[in-house]
Formats: C-alpha cells, structure tokens, sequence
C-alpha cells in the first residue's frame, strides 16, 4: 500500500513540480544562447535589454523551483492529511506511518529533482556556450585518466560506501528538513482555530528548541569528567584517511536520525490522536 500512497503522491505533486522543471531547463537554453549571440551583436544597446531580462528570468526559473519543491511539501501534507481530504485519506486501509512515509519519500525524491534541475540547468548554458571556450580535449583525457586512476587506488570499494553515506545523509536531512514543517503543521492543526498562526509559532518555537538542545547537549559533555580527555585521546589518525572519513559521515547520518526520531514522534502521535478536521 505504501507503493500506491507514493505514486498518487508523485502524480498530484509532479502536476506542480513539472512545469517548473521544464520552464527553468527552457530558460537555461535560452539564457545560453542569448549568451552566445551576445558575441556576435555591433550594437548591445538594445540586445543587452533583452540579454538581461531571459539572464533575470533564468535566475528566477531556479529560485521558483527551489521555492515551490518547498511549497509542495509543505501545501501536500496540509491538504491531503490536515485539510478536507483528510477525511478520505484517514478512512483508507493505511496506517499514519505509511503516510508519512509516501510524504517523506515523495519530498526527497523532489528535493533531489530541485537539485539536479539546477545543475542541469547550468550544465545546459554552458553547453550552448562550448564552442566560445578553448578546451583541450586530451588535457581533459589526460585529467579524467589521472582522476580514475587516483579512484583505483583509493579504493572503489571506499567511494561506493561514500556515495551510499552521502545518500544516506541526503535523505535523512530531507526528512528532518520536512518533519521539522510537518511537526509544526501537526501542532498548529491541532487546534480549533487560527490553525496556520499557531503551525508558524510551533516552527519557530520548534527551531529555537533544538538550538537550545544542542547548546545544553555541549554544554552536558564538556561538564561530564572524562568526556574531554576521552575526546583528546581519541586519535583518527591511527585510522587511514578512508577510514576516518567513514566514521565523520555516519556519525552525522546518525546524529541526523535522532533529530528525525525527536519530529517523526510527536507528528506521529498528534496526527493519531489530535487530529483535529475542519
């Protein structure tokens, strides 16, 4: 059932997410050929307008990009889960943690998206722009070579731990990114009225409470005896550089699953049993 709760989501979102993708990529073209047609103008006066409105447009198509895979995050989970819809969503045969779930997926899988059409995007100015650049491909040859070679050696093994760890990392910091709006959501939601004001004061109030988390969680470990001399002690560089760049990104990952666990419960618990239909 989870499958069937992603797909209807990455359906209703892409409805959104689509168009902005497409629109920007269509930008990103355009940008890079008035670029090059730029060198090719006698006269900049009036083509310099027009240069600077599609380079405007361009800048603009990836900031609304970034700014709607937020927005539907965000406009999803209040219509679906807190808003009329709810009353069809919570009747199907589906847990809450399945909800969640298709949401926190949906919303990485368009986080990425966010990502790779920005650099995409990038990718594809400079590419109507290539033949303006003096590349020397067997320098490029020469590099790449040296790049794989320097790959072998440090172990392929090595960069597929890395990527899955960056991967990892990615995924969970989107579900804290998202869980973080989810929980306010949750609790603003959970009252009778001024719903949206109470879900932007539980937000902020949210963020300031982590904060002071961390700054008491430091503050905890230096004043335990022994924590500083075991940090001292502690020497990555018995570990081979490999190694110690293992242990720094699971340490973060992990770090970044607590944060997850301390917003997945109470939204949990609040959409189960504060659930508070209009």
């Amino acid at each position: 059932m989870l499958g069937k709760l992603i797909k209807h989501e990455l359906r209703g979102s892409g409805r959104t997410m689509l168009p902005f993708i497409l629109v920007s990529l269509f930008l990103s073209v355009m940008a890079g050929l008035s670029m090059r047609a730029m060198e090719h103008q006698q006269d900049y006066s009036w083509f310099s307008i027009l240069f600077g409105i599609v380079i405007f447009l361009f800048v603009a198509g990836l900031m609304a990009v970034c700014i709607m895979s937020v927005v539907v995050v965000i406009n999803r989970f209040r219509q679906n889960l807190l808003g009329d819809e709810g009353y069809l969503m919570f009747t199907l045969p589906v847990s809450v943690d399945q909800h969640l779930w298709s949401k926190l997926i949906v919303s990485a899988i368009w986080f990425a998206a966010t990502a790779l059409t920005c650099m995409l995007a990038v990718m594809l100015m400079l590419l109507c722009n290539i033949n303006t650049f003096e590349i020397d491909w067997s320098e490029v040859g020469y590099v790449m070579g040296e790049l794989g070679r320097m790959m072998r050696e440090f172990g392929i093994l090595h960069i597929v731990g890395y990527c899955l760890e960056l991967l990892a990392m990615f995924f969970v910091g989107a579900c804290v990114s998202c869980l973080t709006f989810y929980c306010a959501m949750a609790i603003g939601y959970s009252f009778s009225n001024r719903k949206v004001l109470l879900s932007i004061l539980a937000f902020f109030g949210i963020d300031i409470l982590f904060s002071i988390l961390q700054s008491s969680l430091i503050m905890l470990l230096n004043a335990i005896p022994g924590v500083e001399r075991f940090l001292e002690n502690l020497d990555l560089s018995r570990v081979n550089a490999a190694g110690s760049m293992h242990i720094v990104l699971l340490c973060w990952v992990l770090y970044l699953a607590i944060h997850a666990a301390v917003l997945y419960i109470p939204t949990r618990l609040l959409l189960k049993k504060k659930l508070n239909l209009p």
